[in-house]
């Protein structure tokens, strides 16, 4: 994957910094939900590319991450606040 621009990136409903964020493999229910949200809104998850994705659940109505599903992967990748990884280096 290229390498991020220096800014401020969605989770949730939050921006953190670039600094305050890791690439980890989305957990398995948020990935269900990462692949069926973009057929429900008309948006697609280009492979090989960090796409923001809108999401909408009943405890989250309106929340944004941004993806990245590579090419020779069947699972998705999630920018992550590191202060929420718990046993990631």
């Amino acid at each position: 994957m290229q390498n991020l621009p220096n800014g401020n990136y969605p989770f949730i409903d939050q921006l953190y910094p670039l600094s305050d964020m890791i690439m980890v493999e989305a957990p398995g229910e948020l990935e269900k939900l990462f692949k069926a949200q973009p057929s429900e809104n008309g948006a697609e998850i280009i492979r090989d590319r960090p796409v923001e994705l809108r999401c909408k659940s009943e405890e989250h109505p309106d929340a944004t991450f941004l993806v990245f599903w590579p090419k020779h992967s069947e699972r998705i990748n999630l920018l992550f606040p590191r202060k929420f990884a718990q046993g990631i280096s």
